[in-house]
């Protein structure tokens, strides 16, 4: 390891650098003389870091005077940067808000592939092989030697001390692996004439001479451009190859390799024309947006807009302006089927200085996407979630699209809110943040209430279009057998028919994925179960099999309990597959698709799908809340809802908000077109204030109540929350470790006699889902009206946490502003 030291008066040139391992903070590196050109913010570097060499990100280049040995950095990883110098404090910030480490927020936002990756493996012993014959099956140690046997080369599994006990024992033997980038640029062949070559001379020296086929032709296609894929040459002219070789060979011509476009463009949808005339209300709203656009400051506004106001065009037409005054946008989507159709919408405009970014792209693709935003090259990018760290350096306009959709929240490594933190990003960058709903979140209506967001309201549809008429099936009035057999209820099946007779198209919604919810057994009652996961298997008809939606856990479809071994299962509840048979049962001749996970699992399928239902080659299409969320079909003027209430069951103070958003979005996909619109509801619960504001269509009614009851329990946004998540292969061990972290909490808090007050604890206690991808699962939640306050105590705990859980098999997640309950 090279030390570099130096004398405390002299100054010297240092690199901030964020290193890609779990660990807070950046650190000084000093560059050597040979390295001082290319060591530039943005660009990665290997530096060493206690006994390794690791990736790290330059994130500031500083001259200081500084009495402590620096080491210095190995070598540059780029030949430019991959972000821009002022993204820095962004990634700071979430950092810092989330609790994560920077090295690991750079990693995640850059496109993946990129980085080398030092990871431990290991490999059995003799001795390990023997102790693994003899261990009993329960025995932990006995399952991470099976994990070893059957994983070699792979990544060891946190907490790795678990591991190291096992080496110390002398039953395997850890090593150290790198996994190199994955990937970069897409090289191929090119052909191009060879400096101060005249294509006249070279054809009138040809001519003179015994020529093959179709040369001359073929010297004018290279000519006619400075680089020519060779697999272009080679599809053109059947004796293309032998012509290059011919040609390079006499130094006419000359080889190289040269960097690919992987181009993830989306065909259009549909055209989409500008409107000749934009709406009193849609005027005013963009009028608002250019005046901010053009005072270059920060503003966070929230445009509600019921659905089919035109809020689309507000976009657009903010975007265009901003991109005239020299600025970039990012347009954020909450789901990749919606980024498709926003895609097709402006490259229908806009041209190709757009770029689409999200998780849906190849690793490739996204590196591409990634470069062109870093040069340049691009006004405009549309995106999922991801999209919110686009390496834009002139940012003016953060669009948040369905900002109320709890898919803006990420669930794993870095646990991040997209729609939060884009109002930061455009604070730390004078940008205009937008976020757009028809069904604004509790969160933001309250923002707007208490003056930190600016509210444009469009409270009517284009065109005047009246809203659509909501009508309410209660279940608990059917007759029991008919309700248990049947999952349309009959006036629902009638509105069915009666619309596809008209040439109509419906919309039926049911957010619940495959066949059979879960199948019991007659005998003892148990269900099927995943053996990862404390949650039934549900059963899917088309691949024949029991699937766990949490884990990915499937098996074949058996009609024997696994606890008894009677046969005749019985089965229960049905799911969008299970719709689509009934459908295809009664109505034998309507075109009937099903848009969901499993249905668009492929690639592009998702833009097939809605391009035959925009085609009017679908008459009915069955989706889960992917069929929910911004799209206009003008021609559907019926939408169901098969089940209102599955969202009110979920444990989570939000249940109500997310039953009114998904009931009032799906029914705004009706009566978009000149036609009016139709929406039946099927509800066990119709009384419900969810459901009966979402039918009258009544937000501020909703928000009063909803309010109302978090403000009494003190609930966001009347406090901040952050859930302490702990998990653990053995039950008793995750129980006690959740109990002594607790005591931790509590005793901390005393400690503070007078701000220790202003922090609740709720918990410790089982999570609903007590076992999810084989971990036992306990949590517990802190309430406060102070983030500071939080963070403090947050910093206090993972101190304590890190050696209370250091040899105890348990993990503890901490998830800021958590959105999943479960």
């Amino acid at each position: 390891m090279e030390i570099n030291p130096l004398n405390s008066d002299e100054t010297r040139s240092c690199l901030r650098i964020a290193v890609a391992l779990p660990v807070r903070g950046t650190f000084l590196y000093t560059v050597p003389p040979d390295l001082e050109p290319e060591a530039q913010v943005g660009r990665r570097a290997r530096v060493p870091f206690k006994n390794r060499n690791v990736t790290g990100y330059i994130l500031e280049k500083t001259s200081q005077t500084d009495p402590r040995p620096l080491k210095e950095i190995r070598t540059v990883l780029d030949t430019e940067p991959l972000f821009h110098e002022h993204m820095g404090a962004f990634f700071e910030w979430m950092a810092d808000y989330y609790l994560h480490p920077i090295g690991r927020v750079i990693q995640s936002a850059l496109p993946g592939g990129l980085n080398t990756d030092s990871f431990k493996t290991a490999v059995l012993t003799e001795k390990g092989r023997r102790a693994l014959e003899k261990l009993p099956p329960p025995s932990e140690e006995r399952n991470r030697l099976v994990w070893v046997k059957d994983h070699a080369g792979k990544r060891l599994p946190g907490p790795i001390q678990e591991f190291y006990s096992l080496q110390k024992k002398g039953w395997l033997t850890i090593q150290g692996r790198t996994r190199r980038r994955r990937t970069g640029p897409l090289m191929r062949k090119f052909v191009r004439p060879q400096k101060d070559v005249d294509l006249q001379s070279v054809v009138a020296q040809n001519d003179r001479a015994s020529t093959a086929r179709d040369e001359t032709e073929f010297l004018e296609t290279v000519f006619a451009s400075d680089a020519t894929p060779l697999t272009e040459l080679t599809a053109k002219f059947a004796n293309g190859s032998y012509l290059v070789k011919k040609w390079v060979k006499r130094n006419i011509l000359e080889e190289f390799r040269g960097a690919v476009y992987r181009n993830p463009a989306g065909k259009v949808l549909f055209p989409s024309p500008a409107p000749l005339t934009l709406y009193d209300q849609q005027r005013r709203a963009i009028d608002f947006m250019k005046r901010r656009l053009e005072k270059g400051t920060f503003c966070a506004c929230l445009l509600h807009g019921v659905t089919g106001s035109g809020k689309t065009e507000v976009y657009y037409r903010a975007a265009r302006h901003a991109m005239r005054l020299g600025r970039q946008v990012i347009l954020m989507v909450p789901e990749i089927s919606l980024s498709v159709y926003m895609e097709s919408v402006f490259r229908s405009r806009l041209g190709d200085r757009m770029a689409v970014y999200h998780s849906g792209l190849s690793q490739g693709e996204r590196y591409d996407e990634w470069m062109r935003m870093v040069r340049g090259d691009v006004d405009l990018v549309i995106g999922a979630r991801s999209a919110l760290f686009a390496p834009l350096s002139k940012l003016g306009l953060i669009v948040v699209d369905e900002e109320h959709d709890s898919a803006y929240k990420q669930e794993s490594t870095l646990r991040y809110q997209a729609r939060d933190a884009a109002v930061v990003r455009a604070k730390l960058e004078n940008a205009l943040v937008v976020l757009g709903s028809g069904t604004p979140s509790v969160q933001s209506l309250h923002n707007t209430s208490s003056g930190r967001y600016h509210l444009i309201t469009m409270p009517e549809r284009v065109e005047k279009r009246p809203l659509p008429q909501v009508e309410i099936v209660d279940m608990k009035t059917l007759d029991g057998e008919q309700a248990e057999n049947e999952i349309l209820s009959p006036p629902l099946r009638d509105a069915i028919v009666r619309n596809l007779e008209a040439g109509n198209q419906t919309i039926l919604f049911l957010n619940r994925r495959g066949f059979h919810r879960l199948l019991l057994c007659r005998s003892c009652g148990q269900s099927i179960r995943c053996p990862n996961c404390e949650v039934a298997l549900t059963f899917h008809l088309k691949e024949n099999q029991l699937t766990c939606h949490y884990c990915g856990f499937s098996a074949e479809a058996t009609l024997k309990c696994a606890a008894c071994g009677c046969e005749g299962l019985k089965s229960y509840g049905f799911g969008t597959e299970k719709l689509v048979q009934q459908l295809h049962e009664r109505l034998p001749n309507a075109r009937i698709a099903r848009m969901d996970t499993d249905s668009t699992r492929k690639k592009g399928e998702a833009y097939h799908i809605l391009k035959r239902f925009g085609e009017h080659q679908i008459d009915i299409l069955v989706g889960t809340q992917m069929i929910t969320k911004g799209y206009d079909f003008p021609n559907v003027t019926l939408v169901g809802v098969v089940a209102a209430d599955l969202s009110l069951a979920f444990p989570d103070f939000r249940a109500g908000e997310r039953t009114f958003q998904i009931l009032s979005q799906v029914a705004g996909r009706a009566g978009r077109g000149s036609r009016p619109g139709r929406v039946i509801i099927q509800s066990f619960n119709p009384e419900h204030y969810a459901v009966s504001t979402a039918m009258a269509n009544d937000l501020p009614l909703f928000f009063e109540k909803e309010t109302a009851l978090r403000n009494q329990l003190g609930y966001p946004p009347f406090s901040h929350l952050v859930c302490l998540r702990l998990l653990g292969n053995n039950k008793r061990k995750t129980a006690d470790a959740a109990e002594r972290i607790g005591a931790g909490i509590r005793a901390t808090l005393r400690k503070w006699p007078r701000r220790g007050k202003e922090i609740q604890l709720l918990g410790p206690a089982e999570a609903p889902i007590s076992k999810l991808k084989g971990k036992m699962r306990w949590h517990m939640l802190l309430k406060s009206s102070s983030t500071s306050l939080l963070h403090h105590l947050l910093c206090e705990i993972e101190k304590f946490s890190k050696k209370d859980l250091t040899s105890s098999g348990v993990h503890l997640i901490i998830d800021v502003d958590p959105y999943q309950m479960i």
